[in-house]
């Protein structure tokens, strides 16, 4: 009888520790959510900065990034049209290479935030269905919606 308490007492601490675990797993895993999208401007600090090693997809969008781009070409552009053209000719693989990502998605954000009709900046969509306003940080955004459901977009 001995053995036998002490059997059910390690397999009660194992399906505790299992409990514990997926709990820590993170309460996003565990609310649903599957996708979420952040729409900022190149100034805005977002947290977590990365988008590997969530427990969702995170796609970052920052709307401003092509008006960032011409003003990069444009600080180092020469003056007159003749040498603009050829600096630009010259350099036309390199720029697009290094931009083309930016400017790429830019352009995906501007069109998803049309669709969501999103008002303001920032903006974190959570699984298509809420949008949370005016916070940089998507575990707190995260926490609002889960407590105050956020607005539909």
């Amino acid at each position: 009888e001995g053995t036998r308490m002490k059997q059910l007492n390690t397999l009660t601490a194992l399906a505790c520790g299992c409990l514990l675990s997926w709990r820590s797993v993170g309460q996003a895993q565990q609310a649903g959510v599957l996708t979420v999208e952040v729409f900022a401007n190149s100034a805005m600090h977002l947290t977590p900065a990365q988008t590997s090693g969530l427990p969702f997809k995170m796609d970052l969008y920052r709307l401003d990034a092509m008006q960032n781009a011409e003003h990069q070409i444009n600080q180092v552009l020469p003056k007159t049209e003749a040498e603009a053209m050829a600096w630009i000719k010259a350099n036309e693989a390199r720029l697009r290479k290094q931009l083309q990502p930016a400017v790429v998605n830019s352009a995906n954000g501007i069109t998803l935030a049309a669709h969501y009709r999103l008002q303001r900046l920032p903006a974190i969509v959570i699984n298509r269905q809420i949008v949370v306003y005016g916070q940089t940080d998507v575990h707190r955004a995260l926490e609002l919606a889960q407590k105050n459901g956020g607005a539909k977009p």
